[in-house]
C-alpha cells in the first residue's frame, strides 16, 4: 500500500477550498488503496493558519485532522533532520523534520513546495 505524507501547504490549500486532489486521495484511502499521514510539525503549521480562526470555516479542524495517520517525530527523526540541515540539503527546520519523517518512515511526500525538498535525493515526492 502506498504511504503518503501530506505537507502543510496541501492541507491549508484544501481548507481554503483549493487542492481538490486531496479529495481523491481521501477517497482512495477510504477504499484502503493508500494511507495518508501527517506529523506533529505539519499539524502545528496547519493550526497556525490565521484563516482557521474564521467562524465560517468550511471544515471541522479536529475531524479533518483525524482523517490522517500520525507519523510521530522522535530522536531518529531529529538525527535525520539535523543531518539534512548540516549538509545544506534543506534550509528550514520545519521542512527538515517533514523530510526526515518521510525518509524515516518510507513515505512519499505530497507538497506544492517541491523546491524546498529538491536537494534531498532519497526523498520520494508524490505526484497525484
Amino acid at each position: 500500500m502506498k504511504k503518503i505524507l501530506i505537507d502543510t501547504d496541501i492541507l491549508i490549500n484544501y481548507s481554503h477550498g483549493y487542492n481538490k486532489e486531496l479529495v481523491g486521495l481521501l477517497e482512495r484511502q477510504e477504499n484502503n488503496k493508500i494511507q495518508l499521514y501527517i506529523n506533529p510539525i505539519i499539524t502545528a503549521e496547519f493550526l497556525n493558519d490565521k484563516k482557521l480562526k474564521n467562524k465560517n470555516q468550511s471544515i471541522n479542524i479536529e475531524e479533518f485532522l483525524s482523517l490522517f495517520s500520525t507519523a510521530n517525530v522522535n530522536k531518529e527523526t531529529g538525527i535525520i533532520a539535523g543531518k539534512l540541515l548540516r549538509e545544506n540539503q534543506i534550509p528550514f527546520l520545519a521542512d527538515a523534520f517533514i523530510a526526515a519523517t518521510g525518509l524515516q518512515f518510507g513515505l512519499e511526500l505530497y507538497t506544492n513546495n517541491r523546491k524546498h525538498f529538491k536537494n534531498i535525493k532519497e526523498l520520494r515526492l508524490f505526484t497525484p
